[in-house]
């Protein structure tokens, strides 16, 4: 073997080495790309809940999750499923603070309807407020961790919303 062409195939071998490894950085770069979007879309929904939850509190009468295909709620643990799968334990204190809440408006309607004096007694704001305590403390923790795992800055308008 000549060395013109012993030196050709180390030629080609690092420049195949070089396309390999600048495909995966690639991919890499890509995929982190799109998982940092998928975070800003959980996000979104996660705020797009909230802001459902604050609703809650101005309504007249409790409507339920509404009859939406896909409630902020879902969407914001469909994404998680499928690209934060580190964040489970988090979404559940979400969920467990979600199904206390819907549980405490579905039984203050039913109170209101019932007996109404008693309804104004039984303190719902305040009740309310703990509730809503506990939801923006389990909201912020997914959004902290939700952050730093996906390399998302934070702009003021999240920082007035922790407050």
């Amino acid at each position: 073997m000549s060395t013109v062409v012993y030196f050709s195939l180390w030629l080609v071998a690092a420049l195949v080495a070089i396309a390999l490894v600048s495909a995966t950085i690639a991919r890499s770069l890509r995929l982190r790309e799109v998982r940092r979007l998928k975070a800003v879309e959980l996000l979104d929904a996660l705020d797009r809940y909230s802001e459902w939850v604050a609703g809650q509190r101005r309504a007249t009468f409790f409507q339920g999750e509404g009859e939406d295909a896909e409630t902020p709620l879902e969407e914001a643990r469909h994404i998680k499923q499928g690209w934060f799968p580190e964040l489970a334990g988090d979404m559940v204190e979400i969920l467990i603070v979600h199904n206390r809440l819907v549980d405490f408006l579905w039984n203050q309607q039913l109170l209101r309807f019932r007996d109404p004096e008693k309804w104004m007694e039984s303190d719902h704001d305040s009740r309310f407020l703990e509730l809503w305590r506990q939801h923006r403390y389990a909201l912020g923790g997914v959004q902290l961790k939700l952050r730093a795992l996906a390399h998302v800055p934070h702009s003021e308008r999240d920082e007035h919303q922790l407050a």
